[in-house]
């Protein structure tokens, strides 16, 4: 049993820590964890730089100020290693993530890994969940003024059953003009114009990695992977290449490629997911991140952009009732006939979903649309962050009381809104008429009711 030693120490740990064995060895160094269970200790192997320990002093520091929202979804450095056993040291201690959180890669990177995790009963409802969870956690670096630079499968750790993030890795950090960078990234995931070194690793590089790592979230591939050899007798260049000068998203439409043969065929009959298959926001911040953004990296999307889309895209979802899958509901896709699960193939029938369109109140009673759409159908609940326009989406609703709730009228075979407040909602029917609704009560989701919950809140629309 040995004793670490801590300095700049901001969270009230213990100044000496018993730690056990290492329990994993890497390129830079070695993991402990303390004795009580509760720390992971990074060792730095011999010979390590002096720049080096001024570096994690300096991001130590940077952390000290994260708040209890910002700091669950990353694993800062909390304090500095001074020695072991009085022998001089370079490390630092973060909290230590429970053995339930597994890697990414354990989830997201292949249609297999998928199905396993359907076959335990999580929907792809959670991948969303996930995706949202990792555009939150670089949103917080981001905001800090930081750039990860390695944004890879490997350094995100998920909570399979909540579908909690935390990003590790972040002794890595770029602050420009005070941090410099200290990894290129990971191939694959980097942007094109570092595989190029025609730039160093910043926030934009990290939005394109962003990208990537949603995309592969919600669709299980990397939306870039070359399907061309240019180099047969020399793999490494040929994968320089791929992931570099010849890099090219594998939907782009003037440029053919990269895309697979049997894509927006139904993943569980040997296809591949499209990204046509998600939310018309979240396709629009693809098309920006990978094709508009793939040479003008000012055209990709923040974080705090997807945070947004992905919040959105959870009251676009729609279960198949043959293969129970979540999926976004296609709307857009006219005739209804062309609508289908992209799980199973299955097309939608029966029973579908209304559809409704969200305005936001603006002076002198009027209201804009909010290119915002919800798919409710029966059971579904309507929650107070939905009419508040100073809200978004949270990232969990566990907490939340509903406002309404969807039920089928089975002898007209509609869906009806039915009022679980204490507010009276003001309703125009397709005639024109107005009704109020109080609690109790319901309205019916029939083409062109309009529904007004009151001064300061959203409407909605039925669109269909």
């Amino acid at each position: 049993m040995a004793t670490v030693n801590l300095y700049q120490n901001t969270k009230g740990i213990s100044e000496n820590l018993e730690i056990g064995e290492s329990v994993y060895a890497g390129g830079e160094g070695r993991i402990f964890f303390s004795r009580d269970g509760l720390y992971a200790i990074k060792i730095y192997h011999p010979g390590i730089s002096a720049e080096k320990r001024q570096f994690l002093e300096m991001i130590a520091m940077l952390g000290s100020s994260l708040t209890s929202e910002e700091a669950q979804f990353l694993c800062w450095p909390l304090a500095m290693v001074r020695s072991i056993d009085n022998v001089s040291q370079v490390g630092c201690i973060t909290r230590r993530i429970p053995a339930s959180y597994k890697s990414l890669c354990n989830f997201n990177e292949n249609p297999k890994m998928a199905k396993e995790q359907f076959l335990a009963g999580r929907s792809w409802s959670h991948y969303l969940q996930v995706a949202r969870g990792i555009a939150r956690a670089v949103a917080v670096l981001h905001g800090r003024g930081c750039a990860h630079t390695d944004l890879s499968n490997f350094n995100f750790l998920v909570n399979p059953d909540t579908a909690d993030v935390v990003l590790l890795d972040l002794d890595g950090l770029v602050v420009p003009g005070f941090l410099p960078a200290q990894v290129k990234g990971t191939r694959g995931i980097i942007a094109r114009e570092i595989t190029l070194r025609k730039s160093k690793p910043n926030e934009l590089s990290d939005r394109h990695s962003l990208a990537v790592q949603i995309l592969q979230t919600l669709l299980f591939r990397n939306v870039f992977k070359s399907l061309i050899t240019y180099d047969p007798s020399d793999p490494d260049r040929d994968e320089e290449l791929g992931w570099g000068e010849e890099l090219t998203f594998s939907e782009d439409p003037r440029d053919r490629r990269n895309r697979l043969r049997l894509l927006s065929m139904p993943l569980f009959q040997g296809g591949a997911l499209s990204y046509k298959m998600l939310t018309l926001g979240l396709q629009r911040l693809t098309e920006r991140a990978c094709i508009e953004g793939l040479n003008v990296p000012s055209r990709r999307p923040s974080a705090r952009e997807w945070i947004t889309t992905l919040s959105y895209a959870l009251d676009e979802l729609y279960q198949c009732p043959h293969c129970h899958i979540h999926f976004p509901y296609p709307y857009w896709l006219k005739p209804v006939q062309r609508r289908s699960c992209p799980f199973c193939g299955q097309r939608v029938s029966g029973n579908l979903p209304s559809v409704l369109s969200i305005y936001e109140p603006r002076s002198h009673g009027k209201y804009v649309f909010t290119k915002r759409y919800l798919v409710m159908g029966n059971g579904w609940q309507l929650f107070p962050d939905i009419l508040d326009p100073q809200r978004d989406p949270p990232m969990s609703r566990r907490k939340e009381a509903s406002v309404g709730h969807v039920e089928l009228d089975g002898r007209n075979s509609s869906n009806q809104l039915v009022n679980d407040e204490g507010n009276t909602w003001r309703v125009r029917l397709n005639g024109q008429s107005i009704v109020t609704v109080g609690k109790g009560d319901s309205v019916p989701l029939q083409p062109g009711v309009m529904v007004n919950f009151g001064e300061g809140r959203r409407l909605l629309v039925v669109e269909e």
